[in-house]
């Protein structure tokens, strides 16, 4: 094992008699199976170490990390619980756990978890960057800073500290250190997919020309749509390089402004990352610059946009899951069946399908949406949009389409931790889960809603 013939380790190692005995000999067996990418086989060794010796502690956490990816949290769980009843000392195992309880959805769980690990000088980092991602999730937002305020006096230079700290300030209305801790996000691996070479311009008087690069998601980059006119303003021409997708959304509500596509950005004087740009002019607060509705050149796009509207009744928009690859969609996003009762229940309107890539069976027809530009066409014509955290709302409250849009018990930051309305958005509606994962109460509340606007022809 020593020299990395980790096969050949193995097959001696199973070979060898003092396996069925020596629960140490069962447990090396694991390791070399495991490292030779062989889990299952690996979890089953020490499955049978633990026969042997019912606390060993290798044994335990190796088994506990095994059966993680093996996708059986239930078991891993279990392992961890026997480790730490065992040894409560151990420290990985208690991290671990803790993780594993924290992606389950126990946030409360998880908080006792990797309580005892912060109770050292100094503590464990990881520790509690992950305590108060999970006090975050429960809404103790003081309490999270805390940690995060702990882990920065250890480190002043730990990023993703400061990137995580970012959420809790914006969840608390805190914009203006918010997004200077958000200016860590790229040293902490989240920066932009492209890093022209070009100077970086980094605040004060903007220069002539600057390359502004779209990050994160698509709703981000159409959420940061607002700052352009306010670079236009101040005698810069911006350049935007956005995903392909964008890119005809984005010429036509700001035909101003040049719209590159990221694999060909363009040329400048410098550039900047787009969620970058509250920070470096000086406008933290989304209160202050105007919704992109007042750049010019918007309201003869929009009217454009709204011009192919059908003739027919009231017209509801739907979208019900955003990307999958998201690091939070487990939560963020609804099942089709989670939705469908809505739907059922209203056949009076004019239901039509927003969503991309998450079709389902009795779902609303859904018109081709090829691209960003093309979603706003048929969302411009809506009376209403009904959406989780996704683009599609970004974009219908862009077009200020009236907006309800319907929030985890731990929203993304920012929206707030309470509240029905967003300072990011005139014409969005806050509809708020309660309890993790909850999805029929928050649709209740939209059916009633919906119950209570006026008839079609009496508004």
């Amino acid at each position: 094992m020593r020299a990395g013939e980790l096969e050949r380790a193995a097959l001696l190692l199973a070979a060898a008699p003092e396996v069925a005995s020596d629960p140490e000999a069962a447990y090396r067996l694991g390791v070399a199976q495991a490292l030779s990418g062989r889990t299952a086989e690996a979890a089953a060794t020490w499955r049978a170490a633990l026969r042997l010796d019912a606390q060993h502690p290798g044994a335990l956490y190796d088994l506990g990390c095994a059966l993680v990816q093996l996708g059986d949290d239930a078991g891993a769980a279990r392992a961890f619980l026997r480790l730490l009843d065992a040894h409560p000392d151990h420290a990985e195992g208690r991290f671990n756990l803790g993780n594993l309880l924290f992606r389950i959805g126990a946030a409360e769980d998880a908080v006792a978890v990797y309580a005892p690990l912060t109770e050292a000088e100094p503590p464990t980092r990881g520790a509690l960057v992950n305590l108060g991602r999970a006090l975050r999730r429960l809404g103790r937002l003081e309490e999270a800073d805390a940690c995060y305020r702990r882990a920065l006096v250890a480190d002043p230079d730990d990023h993703l500290a400061h990137w995580n700290r970012a959420h809790v300030l914006f969840l608390m209305g805190r914009w203006a250190e918010g997004f200077a801790a958000w200016e860590h996000r790229r040293a902490a691996g989240m920066g932009p997919p492209v890093i022209p070479a070009l100077p970086e311009w980094r605040g004060g008087p903007p220069p002539a020309t600057l390359l502004a690069v779209a990050e994160q998601g698509h709703g981000d980059a159409i959420q940061c749509l607002r700052y352009l006119p306010e670079l236009l303003a101040r005698g810069c021409r911006p350049v935007l390089a956005v995903h392909g997708a964008l890119v005809g959304l984005a010429r036509a509500l700001l035909p101003q402004v040049e719209v590159r596509d990221l694999s060909e950005p363009g040329a400048a004087e410098a550039w900047a990352p787009l969620f970058s740009l509250p920070h470096r002019l000086g406008v933290p607060n989304p209160r202050v610059v105007p919704e992109i509705a007042a750049a010019p050149g918007f309201a003869a796009a929009l009217a454009a946009l709204r011009a192919e509207r059908p003739a027919r009744g009231r017209r509801v928009g739907v979208a019900w899951a955003g990307n999958p690859h998201h690091d939070n969609d487990r939560w963020r996003s609804m099942r089709w069946c989670d939705l469908a009762p809505l739907v059922a229940s209203r056949p009076d309107l004019d239901w039509v399908s927003l969503q991309v890539g998450a079709e389902a069976p009795g779902a609303p027809p859904a018109p081709p949406l090829p691209d960003f530009a093309a979603t706003a066409r048929v969302a411009a014509g809506l009376d209403l949009v009904i959406a989780v955290d996704t683009a599609v709302a970004h974009l219908a409250a862009t077009l200020g389409v009236p907006t309800w849009l319907l929030l985890a018990a731990e929203p993304d930051w920012r929206w707030g931790q309470r509240g029905a309305t967003t300072p990011w958005y005139a014409s969005a509606r806050l509809f708020r889960q309660r309890r993790l994962g909850d999805w029929g109460p928050v649709v209740r509340e939209v059916a009633a809603a919906l119950a209570s606007l006026p008839a079609q022809g009496g508004e």
